[in-house]
């Protein structure tokens, strides 16, 4: 798949962008602040409805704007499309394709985009919940049931929820949990382990030989092996009734997928806790290739793949790494506020990025 053409209006700092990419190689060459990381944010919100980074519509609205809109052509497989997404203060956001109103797990089943920025650091030295989300946000378009049944068990988990507050009964809803949440671990169990199997690749390509492992941690003890939905069921019933009595008194949920883990080994350490800046950096640029290989096998497309400030950590042997491994990609696009090597100069476009606005460069 590749984006032909991209109108973007009121979209944080950006108005009255209009640009036709390259199918291959897209350079957006600007000085900080100038709008680049938006412009590729609002790529991913037109392929995906929703922020790489996490950020909610309103606050992408453009200061002083009412309304959002991203608007853009996508090509996959021969078919052209017409995509637009469009979201008003205090409203509601609206998805068309071809004009006709659909829902955001439609554009996950019809398209995929990995984006790689300074911020995916916070994936190995972040949170639980930011490795959760971005868990949640590549494995649902890598399985439109995934996406589904995410939605179902958060649902759920919202009313179990405000039923521990109201001090009422939540043995219906956790009938519910299992059915879901045993879905969900099975999917993430088989995701992360062919995940693991790539990101090695991955990352000893990019480090000169580096390891890199990850490990699936749910909150639900599981026997080792143990991956069969029904099996992962019935833990997740025996883990519900034993803490039956804490979420009482705690009034929220504390076991299911909503408190999963994912652990980022880098060497024999944690890198949560032992890696260093450049190791998180380069762990997460292995990762994400890692997901654009699986997403590109399992899907039988090229993913739209956004990388933002993508050498700017790395030394010179691990940026000829990785400049190598581009061969591998479709459409690409890759933000810099200094030229980026040679020959990826020479195979693409070059959009200058100056105070919101974009035009293209010789």
């Amino acid at each position: 798949m590749h984006l032909v053409s991209l109108s973007v209006t009121n979209f944080r700092n950006l108005s009255g962008v209009e640009i036709n990419p390259s199918p291959g190689v897209n350079i957006l060459h600007g000085n900080n602040g100038a709008g680049k990381t938006n412009l590729l944010e609002a790529i991913f919100v037109l392929c995906l409805s929703r922020s790489q980074r996490g950020a909610t519509d309103s606050v992408m609205v453009k200061q002083g704007a009412e309304v959002y809109r991203i608007e853009g052509q996508i090509q996959q497989r021969g078919v052209m499309r017409e995509v637009a997404v469009a979201y008003q203060r205090g409203g509601r956001k609206r998805i068309t394709l071809d004009q006709v109103p659909v829902r955001a797990r439609d554009l996950y089943e019809n398209y995929c985009a990995v984006a790689l920025g300074p911020e995916d650091t916070e994936i190995l030295s972040g949170s639980p919940a930011v490795r959760r989300n971005f868990l949640d946000i590549y494995l649902s378009q890598f399985s439109s049931r995934y996406l589904a049944c995410l939605v179902d068990y958060h649902k759920v988990l919202m009313h179990k929820n405000a039923c521990l507050r109201l001090d009422g009964d939540p043995t219906p809803f956790n009938v519910l949990l299992v059915d879901h949440g045993a879905k969900i671990i099975t999917a993430r169990c088989e995701f992360i382990q062919e995940l693991d199997r790539l990101a090695k690749e991955c990352y000893a390509e990019i480090s000169n030989g580096g390891s890199l492992r990850l490990t699936y941690q749910p909150s639900i003890p599981l026997e080792a092996g143990q991956t069969e939905t029904d099996e992962i069921g019935q833990s997740f019933k025996v883990a519900l009734a034993k803490h039956g009595e804490r979420e009482r008194s705690a009034q929220t949920s504390l076991v299911g997928p909503h408190r999963d883990e994912v652990l980022f080994q880098i060497g024999e350490y944690l890198a949560r806790t032992h890696g260093s800046q450049g190791e998180w950096r380069t762990a997460a640029i292995a990762i994400k290739l890692a997901i654009y290989r699986l997403l590109r096998d399992k899907r039988q497309m090229r993913p739209v793949l956004l990388l933002d400030e993508v050498f700017a950590e790395l030394d010179e042997q691990r940026s000829a790494a990785l400049t190598k491994s581009f061969a591998d990609f479709g459409q690409l696009f890759m933000t810099t506020a200094t030229e980026p090597p040679e020959c990826l100069r020479q195979q693409g476009r070059k959009f200058s990025v100056r105070e919101g606005t974009v035009q293209e460069v010789g």
